[in-house]
């Protein structure tokens, strides 16, 4: 503390420019708009358009995003801003989807779960015949279908991953772990949000389990295969 002590003043200044961009507002790159927003995980990410910073995140769909509203920054999503997740093409649309939808609107609402916490996201699906069935081809993304039958909740690796480490090292229970998320989510935690959280909640305790028996059996496959060829 000592160390930091004489620099307070610097430092709180500091994290307080933060909340505001000199550049924002100002003409986007690209041309189309002013640039309004900007991402919270990019790497001292510039202010951008809306459409700039969908196209930016297309194989970044989680990250949280925020819109300049001439006082403040707000939290958004990027599906909100028309982002849309297309699976088994590599972030391409399938060349196969039904014309008939309108980009923006495509796909099905699907709640993810992750470690910077719970949002809504929308999903086309591929639609060749080969292509394999919806909660396969999450799976194929990194994504853990909370059901093997039209999934309308995944969860992430990472969060998985996460919550795996955590039970390991502290012995934080599930219900700690949700509270957490919840937090990462919205500090006010909104009753909508809520109710919209307990079943996921439920699922969070089930799924690990799955995931981490999936998991050791991949491992031990794998350790099989190197032995065998050596």
């Amino acid at each position: 503390m000592k160390i930091f002590s004489p620099h307070f003043k610097e430092i709180q200044s500091a994290i307080l420019e933060r909340e505001y961009d000199s550049k924002v507002e100002s003409h986007c790159p690209c041309g189309s708009g002013p640039a309004s927003f900007r991402c919270q995980e990019c790497f001292i990410s510039p202010p951008c358009c809306a459409k700039c910073l969908v196209d930016m995140h297309q194989h970044q769909p989680f990250h949280l995003v925020q819109e300049w509203t001439s006082t403040h920054f707000t939290r958004r999503t990027l599906e909100s801003l028309g982002l849309t997740i297309w699976l088994g093409h590599h972030g391409q649309r399938c060349p196969n989807a039904p014309r008939s939808q309108s980009v923006k609107q495509s796909g099905r609402r699907t709640t993810i779960v992750n470690t910077n916490g719970i949002q809504i996201s929308r999903i086309e699906y591929c639609y060749c015949l080969s292509s394999a069935t919806k909660p396969l081809q999450l799976i194929a993304a990194g994504l853990f279908p909370a059901t093997m039958e039209q999934p309308d909740t995944a969860f992430t690796f990472e969060v998985l991953n996460d919550f795996h480490v955590h039970t390991l090292t502290s012995k934080k229970s599930a219900y700690d772990y949700f509270t957490a998320l919840k937090k990462h989510t919205d500090s006010t935690f909104s009753h909508e949000l809520s109710v919209r959280c307990i079943i996921q909640f439920q699922m969070l305790t089930q799924l690990p389990d799955t995931y981490s028996r999936i998991s050791i059996v991949i491992v031990n496959s794998f350790g099989s295969l190197v032995s065998g060829g050596t």
